[in-house]
């Protein structure tokens, strides 16, 4: 008899995860690495930013680096996941200027993202390897409303790997 995977294999807003339509933005190639094309349009960034503060624990703070766009971090009580969790702690979420994404999520999280063509390894991953974790991702800007609610449930699933559970269960190597 075969078991049940364990509810945090994969984040609920990703379980049935659609490919994305059309073919990947390019990224700039230097930090922080924008979207060159494809972007949302206008007031998307900002819903996508409604998204994120009406999670627990959420606060918005200066993005880290002088990267351009609204930066969210978690309170102490919230901010119980992994250190890679954070894409630079405590942050977990920049919603981008051009509606794209820079967050991390746990490992098969984020390969199911990419796979799936809705983001990909943030190109400093993969230039600085060790100093930012495989799993930062930069989650492609929505085009239009479904997309939005996809990229809503991406920072849904970035936020339970930075609070470090689903719901009322505990994420391995979690702070709880």
């Amino acid at each position: 008899m075969r078991s049940a995977a364990p509810v945090w294999a994969m984040a609920p807003g990703l379980r049935r995860l659609a490919t994305r339509p059309g073919s990947a933005p390019r990224l700039a190639p230097t930090w922080p690495c924008h979207q060159l094309g494809d972007t949302s349009p206008a007031g998307y960034a900002a819903q996508l930013v409604s998204c994120a503060c009406a999670l627990a624990g959420v606060e918005e703070v200066p993005a880290p680096m002088n990267a351009a766009g609204r930066a969210f971090a978690l309170d102490d009580i919230h901010a119980m996941g992994q250190p890679e969790a954070f894409v630079f702690a405590p942050v977990w979420l920049i919603v981008r200027p051009d509606g794209s994404l820079h967050l991390t999520l746990r490992p098969e999280w984020a390969q199911k993202v990419a796979a799936k063509g809705w983001g990909t390894v943030h190109p400093f991953a993969r230039y600085m390897a060790g100093a930012v974790p495989p799993q930062s991702l930069v989650v492609y800007a929505p085009r239009d409303q479904s997309e939005l609610a996809v990229a809503a449930r991406i920072i849904a699933a970035a936020h339970c790997y930075a609070s470090g559970r689903i719901g009322d269960v505990a994420l391995p190597d979690s702070r709880w």
